[in-house]
C-alpha cells in the first residue's frame, strides 16, 4: 500500500492538535478531537491509525484523572487496526515470528505475571497500563514497517511531531503556558494553593516540557527527532523540502536547549561518536582504547563522581543557564547515583518478580547506600535496566536486555545491505545514544519505537538475503 507524504503529515498534525488544544481550549476539546481522529483514521487506513499512535508518543498531558492522551488513543488505534483487518483493508496486528517479536512478547508476558506475583502488591497498580501502550507501539511498528519506503514515511511523522513539540516548547518559554499535570505541581511552597509552576514563573525561571510530563522526557524525545530530521535533511533531494527540514531542525534544537536536560548531552555525544566510528577506522581504534580506560576508571566511585561532576559543572557554569529551572549539578548527580544503588539493592532483595510496575518508589529508599545524603529522591530509579530489574524481576530483565542485544545484531547485519545501510546507521546511533541517556534516566516510551524499528530492519535484511 503506497501512501503519500500527506498521509504521514496528517497524524502528526492531529497529535499536535491533541496537545495544543489543551493550551487553547479545554479537556473537552481533547475528547472531541480524539474521537474525530479515531473516525478519520478508521475511514482512511490502518497505517494512518498507526501513525497517529506514533504522533502521540510525547503527548503525556492528563485528560481524565491520570489518563493521558496516549492511554486514550492506544485502545482506539488497536480497535481501528482490528476493524480494518476484519474488512481486509489492512494486516492483523499479530506479533512477528522473529526474535524481536518473541523477546518483546516474553518481556510483556513477564511484566503481566509480575503484577500478580510481585511481593507486597495487593492490587494492580495504575502504572500497569504502560504494558498495552508499549506493546501496541512495538508490535504495530513491526507490522507496518516492511520496507525502506515505510521507514522513510515514519521518519517524516516523527520529524513533524518533533517540530510541533518544539513550537509548543517555545510558546511555554515565551508565554508561560502550563500543561495539565505539570511537573512542577509538587515543587511549590507548603501552601498547595500556590503551584511550583507559578513560583517558577514569578522567579523568572525557565524550563520547557512541551506536552510531556517532564523536561527530561521532552529532551529524550528530541534525542529521537533531531537525528531523524538530520537524516531526512541529508537525504532529501528537493531544495524546498531541505529548507523546511532545516527550519524544523532549528526549532527542535531551540526546544531542546530550553529543556536544560544536561543528561541528554551524553546521549547526543554518543550518537555523534557512533556515526564517526562507522566512517573512520582510526576513530574506532581510539574509541576502543578510550573505552578500556573509561571502564577502568568507572569502577571507582570517586573517579566516576569527579568526571561527571566536572563535566556537568563546566556546562552548568555557562551564563546562558542563569534562568534554567534546574537542580545544581552535584545534587542532580547525587540523587541519581543514590537511586541507582538503591535500585540495585532492591533487585537483590526481590530478584524474581520485582515489586511491581511503578512501585519502586515505595521500596528502594529503604535500600539506599549508607553514604546517601540527598534530602529527596525521584519517584523512579534513574537507570532503565535497574528500574526493570527491581520492578519486574529477572525474567523481564533478561527479555529486555535480549531486545537491546538483538537490535544491535539486526543493525550490524543491515549495515551490509546498501539500501538499508543509511537507516541502520541512523537507528544504531539513536539506540546507542538512548542507551547512554537511560543509564541515568528511567524508561521512556520512544525506545519501544526504536527497538521495534531495529527489529523491522533486521527482518528486511533477512528478506533481502
Amino acid at each position: 500500500m503506497k501512501l503519500g507524504r500527506a498521509t504521514s503529515t496528517v497524524p502528526s498534525l492531529v497529535g499536535a492538535a491533541l496537545g495544543g488544544s489543551v493550551l487553547a481550549l479545554s479537556t473537552k476539546a481533547l475528547v472531541v478531537m480524539a474521537a474525530g481522529a479515531a473516525v478519520a483514521a478508521m475511514v482512511a487506513s490502518s497505517m494512518v491509525a498507526y501513525y497517529l499512535l506514533v504522533a502521540t508518543i510525547p503527548v503525556q498531558v492528563t485528560l481524565l484523572g491520570d489518563i493521558t492522551v496516549t492511554k486514550l488513543v492506544t485502545p482506539l488505534v488497536i480497535g481501528i487496526v482490528a476493524f480494518n483487518a476484519l474488512i481486509q483493508r489492512g494486516p492483523w496486528p499479530v506479533p512477528a515470528l522473529n526474535p524481536a517479536g518473541y523477546l518483546a512478547a516474553a518481556f510483556f508476558a513477564a511484566s503481566i505475571v509480575s503484577l500478580f506475583l510481585a511481593e507486597g502488591v495487593k492490587a494492580i497498580p495504575a502504572e500497569a497500563v504502560k504494558v498495552p501502550v508499549y506493546a501496541a507501539l512495538f508490535f504495530l511498528t513491526l507490522v507496518f514497517n516492511r520496507s525502506p519506503q515505510n521507514l522513510r514515511r515514519l521518519l517524516w511523522v516523527v520529524a513533524i511531531t518533533g517540530a510541533i513539540e518544539a513550537i509548543i516548547a517555545a510558546a511555554q518559554v515565551h508565554f508561560g503556558f502550563v500543561m495539565p499535570g505539570d511537573w512542577r505541581k509538587g515543587t511549590g511552597p507548603t501552601d498547595e494553593s500556590v503551584s511550583g509552576a507559578y513560583v517558577a514563573i514569578l522567579e523568572g525561571k525557565i524550563r520547557a516540557e512541551g506536552t510531556t510530563a517532564h523536561p527530561i522526557l521532552l529532551a529524550s524525545y528530541f534525542l529521537l527527532t533531531i537525528p531523524v530530521t538530520v537524516f531526512l535533511l541529508m537525504t532529501e533531494a528537493k531544495p524546498g523540502m531541505k529548507a523546511i527540514l532545516a527550519s524544523m531542525l532549528g526549532a527542535m534544537l531551540y526546544g531542546w536547549f530550553y529543556t536544560f536536560a544536561r543528561s541528554s548531552v551524553l546521549g547526543f555525544a554518543c550518537m555523534a561518536l557512533v556515526v564517526i566510528c562507522v566512517y573512520s577506522r582510526i576513530i574506532r581504534v581510539m574509541v576502543a582504547c578510550g573505552a578500556g580506560f573509561a571502564i577502568a576508571g568507572l569502577l571507582s566511585y570517586q573517579v566516576m563522581s569527579e568526571w561527571f561532576s566536572m563535566g556537568v559543572g563546566l556546562f552548568e557554569s555557562q551564563s546562558f543557564l542563569a534562568q534554567a529551572d534546574i537542580n545544581p549539578a552535584a545534587g542532580s548527580w547525587q540523587f541519581r547515583l543514590e537511586s541507582i544503588i538503591g535500585g540495585w539493592n532492591l533487585f537483590w532483595v526481590h530478584p524474581w518478580f520485582g515489586v511491581g510496575f511503578g512501585q519502586s518508589i515505595w521500596h528502594y529508599t529503604k535500600y539506599l547506600p549508607s553514604w546517601a545524603i540527598h534530602p529527596s529522591h525521584p519517584a523512579t530509579i534513574h537507570n532503565v535496566f535497574l528500574e526493570v530489574a527491581s520492578e519486574l524481576g529477572i525474567f523481564a530483565l533478561s527479555a529486555f536486555v535480549g531486545l537491546w542485544g538483538w537490535a544491535m545484531v539486526c543493525l550490524k547485519r543491515a549495515l551490509q545491505v546498501i539500501e538499508l545501510r543509511p537507516y541502520a546507521i541512523l537507528l544504531l546511533s539513536i539506540l546507542i545514544g538512548q542507551c547512554a541517556f537511560l543509564m541515568i534516566t528511567p524508561m521512556v516510551r520512544e525506545i519501544w519505537l526504536t527497538l521495534a524499528l531495529a527489529g523491522a530492519i533486521g527482518q528486511m535484511q533477512q528478506e533481502s538475503a
